[in-house]
């Protein structure tokens, strides 16, 4: 009977406990086991003691008869010294980029650096080009000024550009309106009175 030194594990959902035995290879991983030999609670910080607790002789006596530990086994007895540290083998590099895309991201990446480094040329031309427009003159627009309105006034009382009454207007002059007036009441000036 082939007999293997590994974990069983216990605890709820999400909060783990692996106890260590000896079983028979051929049982279930939280099955019928030969002997317990040690506890192991990977909730517990690493620095603390009670996260790995293993019975030494019962362990060195399993080994000697010829017990196999798993890969987690074998590491926390390689920490205290009973048995070598397993060997880990290298990943396979099958996940890295290959060469030709390796070629394609330097390629991008001197593409992007070249950019930067003209638009730091542009920008660092831009202030004098900047100080030459400042230095030209700006000619007053033949334009009319648009009226200034006060924010806090209302819309009706607010100011319009008057008309000089010595210059001939187009168009036709407007009735005023006062807003408290009922629109039956509004004087036209071209409305005579009876």
């Amino acid at each position: 009977m082939a007999v293997a030194l590994r974990l069983s594990r216990g605890g709820s959902k999400k909060r783990p406990f692996f106890r260590i035995v000896a079983a028979d290879v051929r049982s279930p991983r939280d099955g019928k086991f030969i002997e317990r030999l040690g506890t192991y609670n990977p909730m517990k910080s690493k620095d603390d003691p009670e996260r790995i607790l293993i019975k030494k002789e019962r362990i060195s006596y399993w080994l000697s008869v010829g017990a196999k530990p798993t890969d987690r086994v074998a590491k926390f007895l390689a920490n205290e010294g009973m048995v070598d540290k397993p060997k880990v083998y290298p990943q396979t590099k099958k996940n890295k980029p290959k060469a030709k895309t390796l070629e394609k991201l330097k390629a991008k990446e001197e593409k992007v650096k070249n950019k930067t480094i003209e638009t730091e040329d542009t920008t660092q031309n831009k202030p004098e080009a900047e100080n030459q427009i400042k230095a030209e003159p700006t000619e007053p627009s033949s334009e009319a000024k648009t009226p200034e309105v006060n924010p806090t006034e209302p819309l009706s009382e607010a100011k319009t550009p008057e008309v000089n009454p010595t210059e001939p207007s187009s168009e036709a002059k407007t009735p005023e309106v006062n807003p408290t007036e009922p629109l039956s009441e509004v004087k036209t000036p071209d409305a005579k009175n009876s």
